[in-house]
């Protein structure tokens, strides 16, 4: 049949066959979408307008903040790289090094009695030149985001 005389409002077969049928009908539903996502392009580009909300505080305050140690009970990550391991553990700025290795090895599943505590040895993650011993305090322990990391390191293999 021949439809080129039949607008699209006529043609009983734009309903069925749409878009492959009626390319004028495709025409004007992809201008209407094409301007509906420019007007949301634009609304969506106008909410991130405006001026920028002034910090609380400074980060140079911030920072001094979370590196001073004021808190009773600080949560720290353990972490074993070489395992890929890592949990969270609460402790005071009391705590030591050695209590520390014996609770982060019991919540990683290193806690084995035939391996010496003496084969562990824990680091600072921001420093693994030498191995943290004695309080926590004392080895650069702070309020927020301290990383501790132990290594398998026996005396003799």
């Amino acid at each position: 049949s021949d439809l080129s005389s039949v607008s699209c409002s006529e043609c009983a077969d734009c309903l069925i066959y749409w878009p492959t049928h009626c390319p004028a009908m495709a025409s004007k539903l992809l201008s209407v979408a094409l301007v509906l996502a420019c007007v949301m392009a634009l609304l969506n580009s106008v909410a991130f307008v405006g001026s920028k909300p002034a910090l609380r505080s400074s980060r140079v305050a911030r920072k001094a903040i979370e590196d001073e140690l004021t808190r009773e009970v600080v949560e720290l990550f353990f972490t074993a790289p070489a395992q890929g391991e890592r949990s969270r553990i609460n402790v005071t700025p009391d705590t030591t090094a050695e209590e520390l290795l014996k609770m982060g090895r019991k919540a990683l599943g290193f806690d084995q009695d035939w391996i010496p505590d003496s084969d562990f040895k824990l680091y600072n993650a921001e420093d693994e030149s030498k191995p943290i011993t004695g309080p926590m305090k004392d080895n650069g322990l702070t309020n927020f985001g301290y990383e501790v990391h132990m290594y398998f390191e026996p005396a003799s293999y």
